[in-house]
C-alpha cells in the first residue's frame, strides 16, 4: 500500500524534520518595487501635508496679509488631518503643523518661501489625490474671508498649473467657492482671473471662453434656489456680460 505523507505549508514554511520532507533549500532574493513601501508612503504623506499647509499659507499671504478667517481655515485643516490618529501621534503632528504654520507665515512675509519651491517638492512626494487636496485647501483659504482676491486666485492657478492638474477639475472647485463669495466686491480684473482668462490670450480666445462661462453660469443659475448663492451666480453672469462688451 502506497503511504504518502501530506505536509502542510504555513506562511511559506514547513518543518524540515517532519516525515516526507526530503530536502529544503533557501534562496535570498531582493526585488525593487516601483510602488512606495509602507514606511516611505507614510513619510511622503506627512511631507505632502507639510507642503500643503505651506501652500495654504502662501495663498493667504498673496495679498500681503493673513486674515483671521484665513488663519482659522488653516487651523481647521490641521485639526481635520490629525483627527484620525492616536493621541501621541496626534500631539506630534499638531506640534509639527503649528510650527509649519508659523515658519510658513514668517517665510512668506520675508519672501524666502516661494510657491515654485514648494510645488517642486510636492511633485516629488505627492500622488494626484494629494495634489488636488492641496489645491482644495488653497481655494478654501481664498474663500475664507468671503472675497475673491485677484492675487490669491492667480496664485492658485499658478499652483494647479505647476502641479500638472486637470484645469476642468480645478475650475469646478473654483466655481463651488465662487457662489459663496461676496461677488459684489469683485472687480472686472478679479472676475477675469477667476474665469481663468490669461493675459496673453487674443480677443477671439477670450470671447470663446466667455461664451462657455456664460452658458455654464446661466445653467447653474437655473438650478440654484433663491438666496445669496443664486444672487452671486447672477452677479457672475452680469460681470461676464460686461467683459463680453469689453472684448467686443
Amino acid at each position: 500500500m502506497d503511504k504518502r505523507v501530506v505536509q502542510s505549508i504555513q506562511y511559506g514554511f514547513i518543518d524540515e524534520k517532519s516525515p516526507g520532507v526530503f530536502g529544503v533549500k533557501r534562496l535570498n532574493l531582493s526585488w525593487d518595487f516601483d510602488e512606495k513601501g509602507y514606511e516611505e508612503a507614510a513619510e511622503h504623506r506627512e511631507k505632502a501635508g507639510v507642503l500643503t499647509l505651506k501652500l495654504g499659507v502662501m495663498v493667504a499671504m498673496a495679498d500681503g496679509n493673513l486674515d483671521e478667517t484665513e488663519g482659522n481655515k488653516l487651523k481647521e485643516w490641521i485639526i481635520k488631518n490629525i483627527a484620525p490618529f492616536e493621541e501621541q501621534r496626534k500631539s506630534e503632528l499638531k506640534s509639527l503643523f503649528n510650527d509649519v504654520l508659523k515658519s510658513g507665515f514668517d517665510g512668506a512675509k520675508a519672501g524666502t518661501l516661494t510657491i515654485t519651491s514648494i510645488v517642486n517638492e510636492l511633485n516629488e512626494v505627492a500622488d494626484k489625490n494629494a495634489k488636488y487636496e492641496a489645491v482644495e485647501l488653497c481655494f478654501d483659504v481664498m474663500a475664507a474671508d468671503g472675497v475673491a482676491d485677484q492675487a490669491e486666485i492667480k496664485a492658485i492657478r499658478d499652483i494647479a498649473t505647476k502641479l500638472g492638474l486637470d484645469m476642468d477639475k480645478i475650475n469646478a472647485m473654483r466655481d463651488q467657492r465662487i457662489v459663496a463669495l461676496d461677488a459684489s466686491a469683485t472687480t472686472n480684473s478679479s472676475v477675469e482671473s477667476m474665469l481663468g482668462i490669461s493675459l496673453d490670450w487674443d480677443n477671439d480666445q477670450v470671447k470663446k471662453h466667455l461664451r462657455k462661462e456664460f452658458s455654464k453660469w446661466n445653467n447653474r443659475l437655473n438650478t440654484l434656489n433663491p438666496g445669496p448663492e443664486r444672487d452671486n451666480a447672477q452677479r457672475m453672469l452680469d460681470s461676464i456680460a460686461e467683459l463680453r462688451k469689453k472684448y467686443g
